[in-house]
């Protein structure tokens, strides 16, 4: 598969669907990642029946991003665990009907300083729910990309660390299909994790590659104007520049000033 190359449509873009897949298309980018946080509070959010008739008018691939914020498929609690699979379910279907290539999803988060039994706790709620995830995944044929987070002083991500995250889809594999893997180049230099160490852990799995910068300490998603050299190792299927303005997105490319 001839790999692309797009960006995500963050929440703070003020543009329609079809316009932003014009922009990317301008500069020679391919793939669109639509958020769900986008989708949530966009007036207009694109159904999933547009989005695949603009992907194919344009030529691009499409992945839709799971729901995060305020979802946690590690909840302890079974009735919000439960809601955060069938939102992350909703994402499956809604990316079936339009079309698209893969479906990005958290893994989970838990806090440090509780006891080790609320951390295993955490772990088993969220092995279930990927484990419900991965079976909607595979039996509508998208891959369910599992992303890796950064670890935060006290909230803890199942995916942060190379051999935790490798554990992990190892025992959602022990009960359901394989989850694919979303490499995000940002989550793993705020973490202190090299990206080596990661695709010894998981490489095999990678399909989506999320490309942004930082200064090592915050998941502050600054442009990433060598985020060609960098993808180059990953051998992602899908590269998706996520930037907080269609300006850095344009720096990234290192568009000439007087295009942005």
């Amino acid at each position: 598969m001839t790999e692309r190359f797009g960006a995500s449509m963050d929440l703070r873009f003020d543009c329609s669907f079809e316009e932003f897949v014009a922009f990317l298309d301008e500069r020679d980018l391919s793939h669109v990642e639509l958020r769900q946080g986008y989708l949530d509070t966009y007036p207009d959010a694109p159904a999933p029946e547009h989005v695949r008739d603009v992907s194919e008018e344009y030529d691009v691939t499409v992945s839709y991003h799971a729901p995060h914020r305020d979802c946690n498929l590690a909840s302890a609690n079974e009735t919000l665990r439960a809601g955060a699979v069938e939102a992350v379910k909703q994402s499956i279907r809604t990316a079936e009907t339009a079309g698209a290539n893969a479906v990005v999803v958290h893994g989970g988060t838990f806090r440090s300083h509780y006891p080790e039994r609320v951390r295993d706790a955490n772990r088993d709620a969220a092995v279930r729910s990927l484990r419900e995830c991965a079976r909607l995944a595979d039996d509508v044929g998208i891959p369910l990309c599992v992303e890796n987070q950064r670890d935060k002083d006290q909230k803890k991500r199942f995916t942060a660390r190379p051999e935790r995250f490798a554990a992990l889809l190892d025992d959602v594999a022990a009960g359901a299909p394989r989850p694919s893997v979303t490499l995000d180049v940002g989550h793993a230099k705020a973490t202190g994790v090299s990206l080596a160490d990661l695709l010894d852990a998981v490489g095999d799995d990678v399909v989506v590659a999320h490309l942004h910068d930082n200064d090592g300490t915050t998941d502050s998603h600054d442009p990433l104007p060598d985020f060609r050299t960098i993808a180059a190792d990953l051998d992602a299927a899908y590269n998706v520049l996520e930037m907080k303005s269609l300006a850095d997105i344009d720096h990234c490319l290192a568009v000439p000033e007087d295009r942005l």
